[in-house]
């Protein structure tokens, strides 16, 4: 039997819950048991939604280790509440003879937490990411880099698989795409100015002067809209993929627009950005950071462009020709059917899984 771990969550106008209920959507279609955990009410006071998950925790580890049998495979989806629970646990499961897969949606131990939103636990989150990871048989990362920071903390080569990008659950028609004037770019994510600070940047009187900027999501300082940073709401992030509108998705994380900077800035030199996934699930071509990892699949597949700074937005836009623009727009629908299907999951869970198996002498 295969087993694969995931919350119940209401649904929110936010992507945070999207990629854990996208590969939960994936496991159910091959079918695949579901061993839910539950999330406390959100009407609870906080030391007491930090005292139900550690109680629920304990019981739901507890009962995966007398449901597990020799044999099956756990697919356990990461980072989940209480992890120190869950290190200790994998450790009684793998004893069991089950075999462990963990998909990484987030890598603490390199994000470093996200001012005014994630604490950053340091050594905490290091020690325990790194020793629960060390129970796994396969480790479905994001990409090369994340698997080279495996790799230099003590990993095999053979425990390690390359998810490339996340997929993109959604049955939302796109929008035909053509370039337009004036230049345009969407933002869609957390909105916040501890998130995603370069947001206020990008439009200052020396740069980007006929750049228009169309906002996604939530926690925006309506305050700043003006005819070229405009703010077009929340929305579900199955719909999204019909609403964005832009000539790009930008990809992009921390305080400055000259540059990724902070923690969040940095993680972007490990980690797929879920928003990448959403605009090319939306035929809509990308602008990322040059340095950042997903850059690679980017460049290689032909969907986008890079750049080092957002001042050089408006003129790398300017510079892409209406054929080449086409011709992004074309490789992004192609993506974006992969995405919509689940293909970039079941290639690494497969290939995953395939190494479990006894290999004939």
């Amino acid at each position: 039997m295969v087993y694969y771990t995931g919350y119940e969550e209401a649904t929110r106008n936010t992507a945070g819950g999207k990629a854990p209920a996208d590969i939960k959507k994936l496991c159910e279609k091959r079918g695949y048991s579901f061993v839910k955990i539950l999330m406390p009410s959100p009407n609870l006071p906080a030391i007491l939604q930090k005292i139900w998950k550690y109680n629920f925790a304990k019981k739901y580890w507890e009962n995966l280790c007398n449901t597990l049998k020799k044999g099956d495979v756990f697919i356990y989806q990461h980072p989940l509440y209480v992890k120190h629970l869950a290190a200790k646990y994998i450790s009684k499961i793998k004893k069991n003879g089950v075999k462990l897969v963990v998909l990484i949606h987030d890598l603490e131990s390199l994000r470093k937490g996200i001012e005014g939103f994630i604490k950053n636990n340091g050594h905490i989150n290091d020690e325990v990411e790194l020793t629960l990871f060390k129970e796994f048989d396969v480790i479905i990362c994001h990409n090369e880099k994340m698997k080279q920071f495996l790799l230099d903390n003590g990993f095999q080569e053979h425990q390690i698989v390359c998810l490339e990008i996340f997929d993109y659950l959604s049955d939302a028609v796109c929008r035909p795409r053509e370039k337009t004037l004036p230049p345009s770019v969407a933002i869609a994510g957390t909105l916040h100015i501890n998130k995603s600070g370069y947001i206020y940047k990008i439009l200052d009187n020396i740069h980007n002067k006929n750049l228009v900027v169309n906002l996604y999501g939530n926690y925006f300082d309506e305050s700043q809209t003006n005819d070229r940073l405009v703010y077009k709401g929340s929305f579900p992030p199955e719909k999204l993929p019909s609403c964005i509108e832009g000539d790009f998705g930008l990809v992009w994380d921390g305080s400055e627009a000259y540059t990724c900077a902070g923690n969040t800035g940095e993680y972007l030199k490990y980690n797929n950005p879920h928003k990448t996934s959403l605009y090319l699930s939306s035929g809509l071509p990308v602008i990322v950071w040059t340095e950042a990892a997903i850059a690679d699949f980017v460049v290689k597949n032909k969907v986008g462009i890079t750049v080092s700074s957002l001042f050089d937005l408006e003129e790398a836009i300017s510079q892409v020709t209406k054929e080449e623009y086409v011709i992004m727009c074309q490789n992004a629908k192609g993506i974006a059917e992969k995405l919509r299907n689940g293909y970039y999951f079941y290639k690494a869970l497969d290939k995953g899984i395939s190494q479990l198996e006894p290999k004939e002498s």
